[in-house]
């Protein structure tokens, strides 16, 4: 299991963690981030879980769509065809 430091809100240690793996492409574009993997691999409760979900789509690194989930971005173009 994941082990946490002091210094930092676990929901932010979460966030660096996944960042590190999106800009190094082990998480390429499209990859799925759910709440419940979160939990799961850093053995948190589920709202720590949204809050780093919610701080990834701050930072613009993933995005959210209704009924779908979150994925790592660039958001797709839903125009393209």
């Amino acid at each position: 299991m994941f082990e946490f430091r002091d210094d930092l809100p676990r929901w932010q240690q979460i966030v660096r963690v996944i960042r590190r793996r999106i800009e190094s492409g082990e998480w390429p574009p499209g990859r799925l981030i759910s709440e419940r993997a979160v939990t799961e691999e850093f053995g948190v409760a589920g709202n720590t879980a949204r809050k780093a979900i919610k701080g990834l789509r701050d930072q613009g690194l993933i995005y959210t769509r209704v009924n779908l989930g979150s994925f790592v971005g660039p958001e797709p173009d839903d125009d393209e065809d």
